[in-house]
């Protein structure tokens, strides 16, 4: 196939010791981390395109275009779940690494490409996965929140769901993007300490991310079938840039 540029680059995270909701009470670290990025790093070999997982439990290996980085972070740092810590690798990340033009942000273990994203990614635009369910759905309005975001989401109840597990964009707006995420939750951390009240956030990430998306990048947001398939329906054969469960 045509050769592309190995600047443009798959990057997502794999956290050990940090509370992970989904999988509380269970052992999820029986399987290795590469058996369970071969999915992803496989489909996108494909393409060339270079998959980078960061951790805080491996050595740096490499195995083709697969590349684990083992990254210094400290879970007692954090009142948080390792879905928000993520962010923070990763924005810390891309900040080391001035060289890499357009970046997609996936999760390792649920996402895989079905076709080169990269082409048609546009500066300025931040295009996201996505779900058939609204702003109202259950795991936003379960999941803790600030006033502000409450607010935000009650006057916004018919907005489509992002889902964060894809986001893909040029180097600036995805730091732009992480940058705001991770002000967003660290202010936060700082207020609870200070004891202000309503600084709060849930197990997941998934009410935070629709927020900050919508409140600070609408009109720069494309989301839809172009970009990932349908949530959790297997399908393995589509247009989309990539599969998501």
């Amino acid at each position: 196939m045509t050769a592309v540029p190995r600047n443009n680059i798959i990057l997502g995270e794999f956290l050990k010791n940090f509370y992970n909701p989904q999988f509380a009470g269970d052992d999820e670290k029986s399987t290795e981390l590469i058996d369970i990025c071969q999915p992803l790093a496989q489909s996108a070999a494909y393409y060339n395109i270079p998959v980078y997982v960061l951790t805080n439990g491996a050595s740096k290996e490499r195995h083709g275009n697969l590349s684990i980085e083992p990254m210094d972070v400290n879970p007692q740092r954090y009142n948080l779940s390792l879905y928000f810590v993520r962010w923070e690798l990763a924005l810390n990340f891309l900040v080391q690494h001035p060289e890499f033009v357009k970046v997609a942000l996936v999760d390792v273990a649920d996402v895989e490409v079905l076709n080169y994203p990269f082409s048609q990614v546009e500066d300025g635009t931040l295009y996201f996965g996505d779900e058939f369910k609204y702003l109202d759905a259950g795991i936003i309005k379960r999941d803790a929140q600030t006033p502000e975001m409450r607010t935000f989401f009650e006057e916004n109840p018919r907005l489509q769901m992002l889902n964060p597990g894809v986001i893909v964009g040029s180097r600036e707006i995805i730091i732009e993007f992480l940058t705001v995420l991770v002000s967003y939750f660290n202010r936060i951390q700082v207020d609870r300490l200070r004891g202000v009240p309503g600084q709060k956030l849930g197990n997941f990430e998934m009410a935070l991310s629709n927020y900050v998306a919508y409140r600070y990048f609408s009109g720069r947001i494309k989301h839809g079938r172009e970009i990932s398939t349908l949530f959790s329906y297997n399908e393995l054969t589509s247009s989309a840039w990539f599969k998501h469960k």
